[in-house]
């Protein structure tokens, strides 16, 4: 009896993960040295505004993550800095699970997850998803989650991840960002 419930409740809790590729940033392309499989957003002509980088922290057994920082010297705008990718497999009407681990140097606001539902044409945005904005008043220097859910609207064609940090009151910042999952919720 104690086995049939025990079955009966994963079966219900059970979420199943999609193909991120490259979600611990692992593998390192030899000549830009960035994770592959990720695109990078910088502003037009002006990438010395943000640098990424993979980097390896004390206690984390050599496992990589993704480094972002933004200049010292950054103007003051909003704008977003990212690593994204397209991830495949993803089904209309199912409700996915979108997480990071994070962890910050001399950031005002916490890395986040985003997620955006865009259209076969590439032009509409049907639906978008981002972790809640926090403020900081400390580094954050053990690991910590950051996530946020997302239903997926009929008509997506691409369902697009970007991991980053805002660059308003972050100048000079860090964010470090490691295993981004997308899991299915099953209901």
């Amino acid at each position: 009896m104690k086995l049939l419930l025990a079955l009966l409740c994963s079966t219900v809790a059970a979420a199943s993960a999609t193909n991120v590729n490259n979600s611990g940033f692992e593998n390192v392309d030899e000549r830009t040295k960035l994770p592959v499989g990720w695109g990078y957003t910088s502003l037009p002509g002006q990438s010395d505004l943000v640098q990424y980088k993979i980097t390896t922290l004390p206690g984390d057994k050599g496992s990589k993550a993704l480094a972002i920082t933004v200049s010292k010297n950054h103007p003051v705008q909003q704008v977003a800095y990212n690593a994204f990718q397209d991830v495949p497999g993803i089904e209309t009407g199912k409700t996915y699970k979108v997480s990071a681990r994070v962890q910050t140097r001399g950031l005002e606001t916490m890395p986040m997850v985003v997620v955006q539902c865009i259209d076969q044409t590439g032009k509409k945005y049907l639906s978008f998803a981002r972790t809640p904005e926090r403020k900081l008043q400390q580094d954050i220097k053990e690991w910590q989650s950051v996530e946020t859910m997302v239903t997926v609207p009929e008509g997506t064609s691409k369902f697009r991840l970007r991991a980053g940090i805002p660059a308003k009151g972050n100048a000079g910042g860090t964010a470090i960002l490691d295993d981004i999952t997308v899991t299915e919720i099953e209901k």
